[in-house]
């Protein structure tokens, strides 16, 4: 990105151009076509770093060996991503879905590597390197897909229809019956019943689309004002007096080591929370209720271990 900022539009000298900290975030056209942006572009380019990344991981790691030393994982790049697909799995998704984890965890590290991939994808000069080239038509190829909320958009609509199709799936009508709680009988409060329960049931579909909403917005405001306060340094950067060139060239280097994190953050945070959106609907309440029906207000999980403890330790002073 900084090398984006400092570089000229197509067709003028380097440094004659305005630089805009927009131009990095807003949608470009590409190949003069009024539909295929560098967003389109750059999803293209997630899509393909990502099934070759995979690939090559996936012809890496161990499956089938005469020792124990074979199944050991090597190199780094598989490492990392072995140990990010282990932490996906058992310390985020598995305390959620329990069981179900294995049957969903596909979909869930498809999705953080899309988001991931797209974060760290937008953070690298790609339309730097193609203006280089001369390639005018590319120029502006670069820039953040996750910085586009239409894309972010998608990413919540799959999610949406993933805690649907999950909570439907796993519960059938159960899943149908929590957002519609209200009884059908007595009869002859019937006519005053199914107004509310109508409206209960519309309020449990707006909320779906309220989560998905929230995911949509937290991934693309995040990414966006990111990459336009990394922008607006190098811009001061560039603009302001020899002292605040070091400055600000100082503080875009490291605002770019938190661009990194950053990445990685929000990626996470849009896969736990679809993995919390999916739990409530794929976990039925009959089970939430089988697991605290036992305990009284105020008492804790714990409680009745400690009790067997003691009850045990009494019996055996008494022998």
């Amino acid at each position: 990105m900084m090398m984006s900022l400092l570089l000229a539009a197509p067709g003028s000298a380097p440094g004659s151009a305005k630089i805009d900290p927009m131009d990095h975030v807003l949608p470009h056209a590409l190949f003069g076509s009024e539909w295929f942006t560098n967003h389109h572009f750059m999803a293209l380019m997630v899509f393909v770093v990502g099934i070759a990344s995979l690939m090559y991981v996936s012809l890496r790691v161990p499956v089938k060996s005469e020792t124990a030393e074979g199944y050991v994982t090597r190199g780094r790049f598989t490492q990392t991503f072995e140990a990010l697909c282990v932490f996906l799995r058992e310390e985020m998704t598995r305390p959620l879905l329990g069981d179900l984890t294995d049957k969903y965890i596909k979909y869930i590290w498809s999705i953080f590597f899309f988001a991931l991939f797209g974060n760290l994808l937008g953070l690298l000069p790609i339309s730097a390197f193609f203006y280089l080239l001369g390639v005018d038509s590319l120029a502006h190829a670069g820039g953040a897909m996750t910085g586009n909320i239409n894309f972010t958009a998608g990413l919540a609509l799959i999610s949406l229809f993933m805690m649907v199709f999950v909570g439907i799936k796993e519960n059938g009508f159960g899943f149908i019956k929590h957002m519609w709680p209200v009884p059908f009988k007595p009869l002859p409060l019937l006519p005053v019943m199914l107004p509310v329960g109508l409206l209960v049931f519309v309020l449990e579909l707006f909320g779906l689309i309220i989560k998905s909403f929230a995911l949509c917005v937290r991934l693309f405001a995040n990414m966006v004002a990111g990459h336009l306060v990394l922008g607006s340094l190098i811009i001061l950067a560039i603009t302001a007096p020899m002292l605040g060139k070091s400055a600000s060239l100082l503080g875009a280097t490291v605002f770019s080591f938190l661009e990194l994190f950053v990445a990685f953050l929000q990626a996470y945070i849009f896969t736990f929370l679809t993995v919390i959106f999916i739990s409530l609907g794929a976990i039925s309440h009959d089970e939430h209720d089988e697991h605290n029906g036992g305990l009284d207000e105020g008492a804790r999980p714990g409680d009745s271990i400690d009790e067997m403890l003691t009850v045990t330790g009494g019996a055996g002073g008494g022998q």
